[in-house]
């Protein structure tokens, strides 16, 4: 009777062990989260399955009488109850060691997680909070998605309402000479006009047949030296993150770097931080004949804009008065805005901003009788053909479709900023 006590105590301590063994499989099965993960688990599995073992041998050893407590010859059924009564105590004791290290095990391997997620949480935030035109793009250079981009974004959206990040030293960082004029093409999408345009001032056109767009343009008369200095630099501006990137590649292909630069951002949210740094950066001995810096804006495009059809959506317009008052702020006399777009409300909309407000006071509308008719008084008609001669991509496909092109322009006039008639007429 005693041998057959003896055994059930070493298959309750057996059992004991086995079920802690396979309990911590289970948790190592369940946190699979890594190698590093399930090695740590193995570890605190080991180490749980020895404090169980170790301490129920201990209670084995001294209830059962090895070494401390005797068990009386004379008696069997007093052996009998002692031994019952040492492998009960010994499988709650070995049971009670189990749920502890098991606990013990389990609040480590939540606090694994927790930490896990803590720094998967850091990085999300970290990411949350950073402008979207710094995030790398996951698309490769050579590969054909690297061209495709969503059409419209929510420039309201409080990722895009955040400051895009720039080189530390810009404009030096993009321009070879900061003492030049400015032009500036707001909403440049990918770049083709203004490559086309810097290429065909500055000697980089693109040989024949090596792009369709380009070869199109080939059919139009440049007319920039009517409207734009001979030497210059040109800055595009673009919402949609990873559009810029995308041109910026264009540049250094074209061999245009030091001329051209795009920027991915919100123009109404760090237009004025990027003529400041541009006007600023002008060396004080460099100067024009009447004094002032001659790296001013001179020339402002804002060329076939997301329209926001919804009037939910017209708050999103990239022609706000803000825009306009910055425009003025960093223009001289004689600066020109030109806007166009193939739909009237758009042009319309955008022409708007220029003729209330800090519009009407800085800015004066170029009408020529031939170009520009008023009907009844009320109603305009855009006909002003397109200043610069070179066409966008877009509206080389409206021109091929026979489809009208409304435009319009708008020169600085001489009024100083800021001016008491602006505040005037913000308060009429």
């Amino acid at each position: 009777m005693a041998a057959y006590s003896m055994l059930s105590v070493q298959m309750a301590l057996f059992l004991a062990l086995s079920c802690t063994s396979i309990t911590h499989k289970a948790a190592s099965f369940t946190f699979n989260r890594g190698i590093s993960s399930l090695v740590t688990t193995r570890v605190a599995a080991k180490t749980a399955r020895y404090a169980v073992t170790k301490e129920a041998v201990e209670i084995w050893r001294q209830k059962a009488g090895f070494g401390t407590v005797k068990v009386q010859d004379n008696s069997s059924n007093d052996t009998t109850t002692n031994n019952n009564e040492a492998s009960t105590t010994l499988i709650t004791a070995a049971t009670a060691a189990a749920d502890i290290a098991n606990e013990e095990h389990q609040a480590k391997v939540a606090q694994a997680v927790q930490t896990d997620d803590d720094s998967s949480n850091a990085e999300e935030e970290e990411e949350r909070y950073m402008p979207p035109w710094s995030l790398a793009t996951q698309r490769a250079p050579s590969s054909k998605a690297f061209s495709r981009f969503r059409q419209h974004v929510n420039p309201l959206s409080r990722r895009f309402q955040m400051p895009t990040d720039l080189p530390e030293n810009w404009p030096y960082s993009d321009f070879t000479n900061v003492n030049l004029p400015l032009y500036l093409d707001i909403g440049c999408g990918k770049g083709g006009f203004l490559l086309e345009l810097v290429g065909r001032r500055h000697g980089n056109d693109y040989p024949d047949g090596t792009d369709t767009y380009m070869n199109n343009t080939r059919l139009f008369t440049d007319t920039t030296d009517e409207w734009l200095p001979s030497t210059m630099n040109y800055l595009g501006l673009e919402i949609r993150p990873g559009v810029s990137q995308y041109a910026q590649n264009r540049v250094e292909k074209r061999g245009l770097s030091g001329k051209l630069s795009f920027v991915g951002c919100n123009a109404n949210v760090d237009l004025d931080r990027l003529l400041s740094l541009y006007t600023e950066s002008a060396e004080t001995e460099v100067a024009d004949s009447d004094g002032g810096s001659n790296n001013d804006l001179k020339f402002v495009s804002i060329q076939f804009p997301d329209p926001h059809f919804k009037k939910s959506h017209t708050k999103r317009r990239v022609v706000t008065p803000a825009l306009v008052t910055t425009l003025a702020k960093f223009m001289n006399q004689g600066g020109v805005v030109f806007l166009q777009s193939d739909i009237k409300e758009a042009l319309e909309a955008m022409r708007e901003k220029f003729v209330e407000d800090d519009g009407l006071v800085y800015f004066d509308e170029h009408c020529d009788d031939d170009d520009c008719k008023i009907v009844d008084g009320t109603e305009e008609e855009y006909g002003l053909a397109n200043p610069l001669g070179i066409p966008t991509e877009r509206e080389v496909s409206v021109l091929n479709q026979d489809l009208p092109i409304y435009r319009t322009l708008f020169l600085r006039n001489d009024v100083s900023y800021p001016s008491k008639s602006s505040d005037l007429a913000r308060n009429l």
